[in-house]
């Protein structure tokens, strides 16, 4: 993190006076958003004294307020377990919405790599988990949700209850995977599968947390109806009624008691109906990125690595090796794109960085890489494909800023992968299925480790630190039959990794273990 003591000093009283002003407002939440993301580069979160001064000036604002913009200036994780002791002092009175709120708030900002997991090395075991089990237990008391559980000795059926917190359109990477997965169940495997779009995740600020998070909903998808996907159609209830209500959870519960499938899926993690569920019928956890998801289930499996978490415990004995396997966006038969489509010289050697977050996921750190990359190889353009908002104006003060250019959202992806000799990834926990794509496309990844990116890349396409970084983009740039092994090397990793995704098999064994596992329980 950049360290300018004195930019950071001049921040303190902007940040302070913000933090003490109103914030009723998701205007005012994010005003104060961006002058903390402001004081977070500039490095006043590495300062111990202006930290402890920013404290004490900020006294008096809302406590939940004042922690959450301490967090994320600083990436301090006893920040959140401060604010996880306010709420669970009040847990049996606050608004369920409002803790829901707080909740995927820090859930946002941990799957952002905003948080530093050094400062609280036991954050997710002994705090975030628990508190995630606790406030599933009082939203069921306080709503009075009681799962039904299938008749003891009721014959299999072969179906299947698939449940996320959030589907939406086809250009929404989660929401494609989902349905992937479900063809993949119900074709593959033969399983008969209903999909429960809860919306279980805030779409409005009921707490003044900072940065605000509020998911997005598809009010399309409203009701019960068909959804067609890969030439298979699958039944989808979904409910946009907003936030945690009796009607709406009792309403899902009554749906998977009248289909009585023999196993529940939670796409995702957090998937709060789909926990419920798991006190009283089998339930099995598909995440939608790395790491440990936060999970009541049984089988809990990975999202393409080998390694059981380093949590250990009862997340090791639910853990299970497994590939997601990722719905890429095609391009639907347009013609193969030119160079100048994008504005490309004809001798440039064009790197391209993908996201959808890429506001968040490009920091002055990678941009910083990234000219070290441009001064290395002369020829080389960054291209950025993807929404953003503040990425343009920043790329816009780089000593480099003709050779670094915002695309914003790009339609015929494979035609502009098909013009690209990299793809470069910042450090971050998404991005797998642009990763997926540019190795579809024969373009190599340059990626550190950890991340979803990483694990759809493999090892080989791995480097340790910046050094190797620079290096190994500038011997591929410099020799063409490198590159073009390279290429090759990537189309054969993309093979590789659909055909473990692929695995029907696999994924119908899982389910009959998820079965067994909880008889034993019961």
């Amino acid at each position: 993190m950049p360290n300018d003591s004195s930019r950071a000093s001049d921040l303190l009283p902007s940040v302070a006076a913000r933090l003490c002003g109103s914030a009723g407002t998701g205007e005012e939440l994010k005003a104060i958003a961006d002058v903390c993301e402001e004081a977070r580069a500039a490095g006043l979160g590495a300062d111990a004294a202006l930290m402890a001064a920013l404290e004490t000036a900020a006294a008096g604002a809302d406590p939940i307020l004042r922690e959450s913009a301490l967090a994320h200036i600083s990436g301090d994780l006893r920040r959140f377990a401060r604010i996880l002791d306010m709420v669970e002092h009040v847990l049996d009175l606050a608004p369920l919405d409002g803790i829901n709120q707080i909740y995927w708030s820090m859930q946002r900002q941990i799957f952002l790599a905003r948080m530093d997991a050094a400062t609280m090395p036991g954050f997710f075991t002994a705090r975030l988990f628990p508190f995630y089990e606790r406030f599933l237990g009082e939203v069921a008391r306080r709503l009075d949700l009681h799962p039904a559980p299938r008749p003891a000795g009721a014959p299999a059926n072969g179906r299947v209850v698939m449940v996320t917190n959030q589907l939406l359109s086809a250009y929404h990477q989660p929401s494609r995977d989902l349905l992937r997965q479900a063809a993949l169940l119900q074709g593959g495997a033969g399983r008969e599968v209903l999909i429960l779009n809860t919306n279980m995740m805030p779409d409005r600020y009921h707490s003044p947390f900072v940065p605000p998070f509020a998911a997005a909903i598809e009010a399309q998808l409203d009701g019960e109806q068909l959804i067609a996907f890969e030439e298979q159609r699958f039944r989808l209830i979904s409910s946009v009624e907003p936030g945690l209500t009796a009607g709406k959870l009792k309403g899902f519960l009554a749906a998977v008691e009248a289909f009585d499938p023999d196993v529940v899926i939670g796409f995702g993690g957090s998937v709060l109906l789909a926990d419920l569920l798991g006190a009283v019928r089998p339930l099995l956890c598909i995440p939608t990125t790395t790491g440990t998801p936060v999970t009541l289930a049984d089988i809990a499996l990975d999202f393409g690595g080998t390694t059981p978490p380093p949590e250990g415990g009862r997340f090791a004995r639910a853990w299970r090796p497994f590939r997601l396997c990722l719905s890429l966006r095609p391009d639907d038969g347009a013609s193969p794109a030119a160079r100048a489509d994008f504005g490309l010289p004809e001798d440039a050697f064009p790197c391209v960085v993908i996201g959808n977050r890429l506001d968040a996921e490009v920091g002055a750190g990678f941009l910083a890489l990234l000219e070290r990359l441009l001064d290395a190889i002369p020829r080389a353009v960054v291209l950025f494909a993807g929404d953003a908002g503040t990425l343009p104006g920043r790329l816009a003060a780089s000593r480099h800023a003709g050779r670094l250019r915002s695309l914003g959202w790009v339609e015929r992806m494979d035609g502009l992968l098909g013009l690209c000799g990299l793809c470069l990834n910042p450090r971050r926990t998404g991005g797998g299925a642009s990763a997926a794509q540019a190795l579809a496309a024969g373009v190599p990844i340059l990626s550190f480790p950890g991340g979803d990116v990483a694990s759809v890349a493999g090892p080989d396409f791995l480097v340790t630190d910046e050094e190797a970084f620079i290096a190994r983009a500038v011997a591929l740039a410099d020799c063409p039959e490198r590159l073009e092994q390279t290429r090759a090397a990537a189309r054969a990793r993309f093979a590789a990794v659909q055909g473990e995704g692929g695995d029907a098999a696999r994924l119908a064994a899982l389910l009959d273990e998820a079965v067994a596992l909880h008889r034993q329980r019961a």
